[in-house]
C-alpha cells in the first residue's frame, strides 16, 4: 500500500473507509494522490468505470 495515503490523516481515514476492491484498484493504478479532493475524484472514476 502506498505510503502517501498515510501521510495525511484525512487521506488515511477516507482510504481506510473504502471497500477493499476500491483500495486494490487504487494500489494497482499507481496514481499518486496528494489531496482528499484528488482521492475522491479517482474513487468516483473507479466507481463509474
Amino acid at each position: 500500500m502506498p505510503s502517501y495515503y498515510f501521510d495525511k490523516i484525512e487521506l488515511r481515514d477516507y482510504y481506510l473507509s473504502l471497500p477493499k476492491t476500491i483500495q486494490d484498484r487504487l494500489n494497482e493504478s499507481g496514481v499518486e494522490i496528494s489531496t482528499l479532493g484528488e482521492l475522491k475524484q479517482v474513487v468516483e472514476h473507479f466507481k463509474h468505470s
